[in-house]
């Protein structure tokens, strides 16, 4: 437990020093009122480490980072806070009864966070094979790598690997393995998504409504709570600086039209921070980048109908165009290629058979009504957000309109696939719901300010009082629920199999290659279940069933890989296909505890009595059997 305490001390310095230091340079924290700064800094450090690391490779790609180098760069940051705001560091700490209570709420998420992991020590899921993997090989290349070589023959150029740039740093500073540097970064991100909720609230209705927000988002929901089973630590470390950087680029834009003659220092350093977090959120996650596009459209809409009539659309246009601007420089390291090769691929898209097509849209684009409950929000919560709705329209609340809006628009995307055009296919329903609890907390979180309002001032700040009480007691009750809700079937990894993965090391050539359990989640895309499926990771062997990235990789390999899986699939019932996985070169198969959560899986016991397959390993639930070789094929 020492071992992930130090990793989130270090990470949690990591959050605070480069946002405050950019805070401290010029003052440009008195833009900001109480812990709204703290949210602000925080989430102008998430969006630097992408920023830095991506440029970095760019502009001197032979330059490598490490545990010094980055020490000493954080050392100066703090030195800058230090020295700037040496006079005011009682300032940020003033925070009134509210404040405290949003403080409190944050954590306790962030406890739930942890606590729910205190016996998974390895991430869940298939996706956190390869994020353990590229924060692997951030911190041994000290950069950002261009592809998955020497784990995967996969290139980088289509994927977002902004995250890998904190989770490697804290692998670095608190010198701890990836997979637990991956794992507690994330849930340190996962465990602040309600900041940006918080933050746009309190800057735009009121500290009540904050309050509420951060509650909803933190406690009450159980997402993003429930990204740990999933492994979507890309998505929410993008989304826990989403709205962070929606506010503050629409205030950058209001700073624009009213004040640059004025004070033309602030309008710059705000348009630098926007552009900033507006980049970052694309650099840790592409598609949500799609989320928030809309979400900053609706703003910029907003502030332009409102500048039309005070005669000042030219200053938010040049001031929508300056960020924007900025915004893409910063993203230009991978933008333009992401974007080229996404219009490659679509153009000329893989044919599938009738039945596949068909299973890939069933799969991956369509989701029933019964699902909203468990990938958007609890259905009380749901029932609770339409009322709140329908109240902030009745009280024409206008971030509750903004966020109505923001939804419908989200809806649209997630049914691109209805149109035909494979260009536009960039996500999928299911990567929208899981998102929808950003929305609504801001939309209850309105709706409980505006029912404050409505409360005589005789009685007003008793109202305030009873409805904090609640939300604590509320907050207090659900946060025992969130640190129970575990998928187990979802964690691959076992004690057993970690023991097993050291005498792989030990006893096998470099170049085996290993069959393991396998399911198909689309057709063409195969992942494993058990914990032979992080072999890669911690053996550097091959596996038949790669990474769930594996699509970005060139045709003929994603071939052998659905072939072989096809092949692991068959063995499940058909000892013959020993000979076709060894005609591939195919040399073991694993068998983990966890098996095979969609089947049978590999059966220990009929590969003991198969010809061709020899028992090397047995322990604890663990086999691994040699597939044998003659001249004329397997035995």
């Amino acid at each position: 437990m020492l071992i992930e305490l130090r990793a989130v001390m270090v990470f949690i310095a990591m959050l605070m020093l480069p946002g405050w230091a950019v805070l401290a340079i010029n003052h440009s924290w008195r833009q900001w009122d109480g812990l709204q700064r703290w949210c602000v800094a925080i989430g102008l450090s998430v969006a630097f480490y992408p920023a830095f690391f991506y440029w970095l490779r760019l502009v001197l790609p032979a330059f490598t980072l490490g545990p010094y180098k980055m020490a000493a760069l954080l050392v100066g940051f703090g030195a800058v806070i230090i020295w700037r705001m040496r006079r005011y560091w009682r300032e940020q700490f003033a925070f009134d009864r509210l404040e405290w209570m949003a403080i409190g709420l944050f954590g306790a998420t962030l406890f739930t966070r942890f606590w729910i992991i205190r016996g998974q020590p390895y991430p869940a899921w298939s996706d956190s094979l390869h994020h353990a993997i590229l924060t692997q090989l951030t911190a041994v290349q000290g950069r950002l790598p261009v592809n998955m070589e020497p784990y995967f023959p996969i290139p980088l150029s289509q994927y977002h690997l902004g995250l890998y740039s904190l989770s490697a740093s804290v692998e670095w500073l608190a010198q701890v393995p990836a997979h637990t540097a991956l794992l507690w970064t994330a849930q340190t991100l996962n465990g602040l998504c309600g900041l940006g909720v918080y933050l746009v609230l309190d800057r735009k209705v009121g500290r009540l409504g904050a309050v509420v927000g951060a509650a909803i988002v933190g406690l009450l929901s159980h997402q993003p709570a429930w990204y740990v089973n999933w492994g979507r630590f890309t998505q929410i470390s993008s989304q826990a600086v989403l709205l962070i950087a929606w506010l503050t680029t629409w205030q950058a834009i209001v700073w624009w039209k009213q004040s640059w003659s004025e004070h033309k220092g602030q309008v710059l350093w705000g348009t630098c921070a926007a552009a900033l977090l507006t980049g970052a959120v694309f650099l840790l996650h592409f598609r949500v980048a799609w989320f928030y596009i809309p979400l900053l459209a609706i703003s910029v809409i907003w502030e332009l109908w409102g500048a039309r009539r005070e005669r000042q659309l030219g200053r938010v246009i040049l001031g929508t165009a300056a960020i924007g601007a900025c915004a893409l420089i910063l993203v230009f390291p991978t933008l333009w290629e992401a974007l080229q090769i996404h219009i490659t691929r679509t153009s000329a898209p893989v044919i599938l058979s009738p039945g596949e097509g068909a299973q890939t849209i069933e799969s991956y684009f369509v989701f029933s009504l019964s699902s909203v409950s468990y990938l958007v929000v609890p259905t009380w919560l749901i029932g609770l957000a339409v009322l709140c709705a329908i109240f902030g329209l009745q009280r024409r609340n206008r971030l509750v309109i903004a966020s109505l809006v923001w939804v419908t628009v989200l809806w649209l995307i997630g049914n691109t696939y209805l149109l035909g055009v494979p260009l536009l296919n960039l996500t999928n329903m299911g990567a929208v719901l899981i998102m929808l609890y950003l929305p609504i907390g801001l939309v209850i979180g309105s709706a409980v300010e505006e029912l404050g309002r409505l409360v005589g001032p005789r009685w007003h700040e008793r109202a305030i009082h009873v409805m904090a009480a609640l939300i604590l007691a509320v907050s207090f009750v659900a946060s025992h629920v969130r640190v129970t809700e575990i998928e187990p079937y979802r964690y691959f990894v076992t004690s057993a199999d970690v023991a097993a993965m050291s005498w792989i090391k030990a006893n096998t050539p470099q170049d085996a290659r290993f069959a393991v359990n396998t399911t198909f989640w689309l057709p063409r895309a195969p992942h494993g279940t058990d914990g032979g499926y992080w072999i890669p990771y911690f053996t550097g062997r091959q596996t038949t069933a790669s990474s769930m990235i594996f699509g970005l990789a060139a045709q003929d390999y994603k071939a052998d890989i659905v072939a072989m899986s096809r092949l692991v699939e068959r063995l499940e019932t058909d000892n013959a296909a020993l000979a076709d996985l060894r005609r591939l070169n195919v040399d073991y198969v694993y068998i983990g505890p966890k098996g095979n959560l969609a089947g049978s899986g590999l059966d220990a016991k009929r590969l003991k009595k198969a010809e061709g397959a020899t028992l090397v390993y047995q322990r604890d639930s663990v086999f691994i059997f040699q597939i044998d070789v003659m001249d004329s094929g397997v035995k």
